[in-house]
């Protein structure tokens, strides 16, 4: 009986690898550029990839992440020169998310585009019905995933962000610190004066140009020559005092000493490093706070400006990785959108959540039904087992 059993079950799981395969739910990647998509809170949401050519399944490799910032998406970045080359080069998982689109308000005005969800540390707010999705779930669920899908080094993955992309990038570094080696957020930060206590303390960069005013605004650069004095006095009148509120937002929420070193090229760029009060284990942890010689509101690539920042950055990024015990594993990451069937297995009816269009194949690959419906009636199905599938899962069905 068990030698019979164990072949019934050698057979079915034959049959359920080839309707896995003709579902599109074998390797599910390329080398170059990858877009997924997955669901959180019943939100179809989308993320490229890139994978260097020298990726090998079973070698644990870096992940990077890059957010864009406001009108952008994930594609736009990954289009973009730069992040690439760099995984080209060093062998890491590059990631770009994308953001939403939303109705927002900001100083009065409205309009709609893309923005990660930073409020309510934010210049902006959402307007009347527009309710902001929760992208760090949506982060942690692309680090589940992609930790599933791929061999990642969850000890070395970093993120990186610019202008509202930074801002998110900021709250990661509070919110997802138990996750990430090191961060580094570029011309977008904490916006309000308010202290956070990150899960973790960790490794972090701020990145600005002189001439940096924000998107579409302009005024006189700040001196290089000033940029101590700059970051260490309240009220100077260069950036509207923005420098030292910057810095003084990072002295606070990662507890820092305000004593700094600064070395660099003043014609190029200039970087201070702040240093904890009381250091964490193993590698340890930093602020860079860095200021770019004639630069606006754009991400530095070394093609738009002589700064190469990815280079830069990932330079920086790979010394640390991330201590372990922490607060939170890869495993633990909630993933409250599991697609899940109850009861299973079931002779009549069964409840689908988790996703809000589904599918179910018999083991031939024959569609039984499509739908959107939570509560489905299945008691004139022939007994045996189903797949049901949503846009970013699937699960077996046995009906008896």
């Amino acid at each position: 009986m068990k030698e019979v059993y164990t072949n019934a079950l050698k057979i079915s799981t034959i049959l359920l690898t080839m309707v896995f395969s003709n579902l599109g739910f074998s390797q599910n990647w390329t080398y170059g550029k990858n877009r997924f998509t997955t669901t959180v809170d019943g939100i179809l949401r989308e993320y490229y990839v890139h994978v260097p050519q020298s990726y090998q399944d079973g070698t644990n490799v870096p992940m990077v992440f890059m957010l864009h910032g406001t009108s952008g998406d994930g594609e736009k970045f990954y289009d973009a020169e730069g992040w690439r080359t760099v995984s080209n080069k060093e062998g890491f998982i590059a990631v770009f998310p994308s953001s939403l689109r939303y109705k927002i308000i900001t100083m009065g005005e409205m309009e709609t585009t893309t923005k990660w969800n930073t409020t309510p540390d934010s210049e902006f707010t959402f307007a009347e019905g527009e309710v902001g999705a929760d992208d760090i779930k949506f982060l942690k669920k692309v680090i589940f995933e992609m930790n599933n899908r791929m061999s990642i080094d969850t000890k070395r993955i970093y993120l990186n962000g610019f202008s509202n992309g930074g801002q998110m990038a900021s709250r990661c570094a509070i919110e997802m610190s138990d996750l990430l080696a090191a961060v580094a957020s570029n011309a977008g930060t904490f916006y309000l004066d308010t202290m956070y206590i990150p899960k973790r303390k960790l490794p972090i960069l701020f990145q600005v140009g002189d001439k940096d005013y924000g998107p579409g605004n302009v005024g006189n650069p700040a001196p290089m020559a000033y940029f101590d004095e700059l970051i260490s006095i309240e009220g100077l009148p260069y950036k509207n005092g923005k420098l030292y509120e910057i810095a003084q937002r990072y002295i606070d929420n990662f507890d820092l000493y305000s004593e700094h070193t600064i070395k660099g090229d003043s014609n190029v760029a200039l970087v201070a490093t702040y240093l904890p009060k009381n250091p964490g284990p193993g590698t340890g942890y930093e602020f860079k706070y860095v200021f770019v010689k004639n630069l606006a509101h754009a991400y530095p690539n070394g093609v738009n400006h002589p700064l190469d920042a990815p280079k830069f950055h990932w330079e920086w990024m790979k010394q640390f990785e991330l201590e372990f015990p922490t607060q939170t594993s890869i495993s633990e990451i909630d993933q409250t959108e599991k697609l899940q069937v109850n009861p299973n297995p079931s002779s009549s009816f069964v409840t689908i959540i988790g996703a809000k269009q589904y599918s179910i194949y018999d083991l031939r690959g024959t569609l039984m039904y499509t739908g959107a419906d939570e509560n489905l009636d299945i008691r004139l199905w022939a007994d045996g087992m189903y797949i049901v599938k949503s846009e970013s899962d699937f699960v077996r069905l046995i009906k008896y």
